[in-house]
């Protein structure tokens, strides 16, 4: 056994793939198991990665119990179909390995919190794959926020436009409400989220608006598009759509307010800077794709790998991304009633 912390994956879709190559690059871990729905499942997608990854000695577990139980794993990455990922959470947690999960990060508030529970008890290190966070043009806006160059924020909007149609392969699941369960918790949980970390406060209020186009082509059946209005703490007015019925490109546009200027994606004005004449670019990589190959999972899996051997909590963990996904609860609850929802009150039900 190497001095290396083994990891298994579960769930061998498409995201696997980039987990597996994140792993793999990082000098503290080694991917050592996979399991799936089927043997062949596993054995197919390994069979695909072996034309650019070295998948010798990674074994094929027939069950997942299988491969909680295998000694050589320390850490589980888990990229199976949302509906799976508390309960595969919780035994990886109980079974003393440390936890990554895919977003969403659970469907709903009380298998959120049995999550929360499983790992504060086990004491493990855990990471949400709200990977965002990590493309270079959301670290150069946080870097402009955090050197003050548009003053203080008082409005901050990130937006979620992404048709999820029958050209992916989840779609035949995502559009169910037991899979995909709202246009936010498939996908535009990464806006949102960016929302929150741009903003810098605590969420206290949201009202949301959904819908479905009249049309339906892509049969979804729950709103895939969904509008919502964020109050900070701190003051901040937040706003966040998200649509997977969207036709076009893929877009998140980001746009933020300050006292002292505004970004508009990797775009600057600042009255800081003495003779500026137009909005000032900063080339960067775009968050312009929604092809996971273009995601960077580097990033979360080496901080992941970082928090195990410096023994310290990531700023995506469980518990911190918890914070994004009741304030999606919250506003999926806001759409489905018709009313603001205050998120103290909410969360004490």
């Amino acid at each position: 056994m190497s001095d290396k912390y083994g990891v298994g994956i579960v769930g061998m879709g498409w995201v696997s793939g980039e987990h597996f190559k994140a792993y793999s690059n990082n000098e503290h871990a080694q991917v050592r198991g996979v399991c799936s729905l089927t043997v062949d499942e596993s054995k197919a997608k390994l069979a695909e990665l072996s034309a650019t990854q070295c998948t010798e000695g990674v074994e094929v577990f027939a069950t997942y119990e299988e491969m909680l139980a295998c000694p050589e794993i320390q850490i589980v990455s888990v990229c199976s179909p949302p509906s799976l990922h508390p309960a595969q959470a919780i035994a990886a947690a109980r079974a003393g390995k440390h936890v990554c999960i895919e977003k969403p990060l659970a469907l709903n508030l009380a298998n959120l919190r049995r999550i929360q529970q499983a790992v504060d008890e086990a004491g493990v290190k855990t990471i949400v794959s709200l990977e965002c966070h990590y493309n270079p043009e959301v670290q150069v806006i946080k870097s402009l926020l955090d050197q003050g160059m548009i003053g203080e924020v008082f409005q901050c909007e990130a937006d979620y436009y992404h048709g999820i149609g029958p050209w992916y392969a989840q779609w035949s699941w995502n559009i169910t409400p037991q899979e995909g369960g709202s246009s936010y918790l498939s996908a535009g949980c990464h806006a949102l989220d960016a929302v929150r970390y741009f903003a810098g406060s605590r969420v206290t209020e949201v009202s949301a608006f959904a819908n479905t186009s009249r049309s339906n082509n892509l049969k979804y059946q729950y709103p895939p598009n969904t509008v919502c209005i964020l109050k900070f703490e701190n003051g901040v007015i937040g706003k966040c759509a998200s649509s997977i019925e969207y036709i076009g490109p893929y877009y998140f546009p980001i746009t933020i307010n300050g006292d002292a200027g505004h970004i508009r994606n990797n775009q600057l004005w600042s009255n800081k800077i003495k003779g500026q004449q137009g909005m000032a670019t900063i080339p960067t990589i775009m968050l312009d794709s929604g092809d996971v190959t273009h995601h960077p999972f580097q990033g979360e899996m080496d901080e992941l790998l970082d928090c195990i051997v410096n023994d310290k909590e990531s700023h995506l963990s469980v518990n911190n991304a918890a914070k994004t996904f009741e304030v999606v609860y919250a506003a999926d609850q806001s759409a489905k009633e018709g009313r603001t929802i205050r998120i103290e009150e909410f969360l004490a039900k």
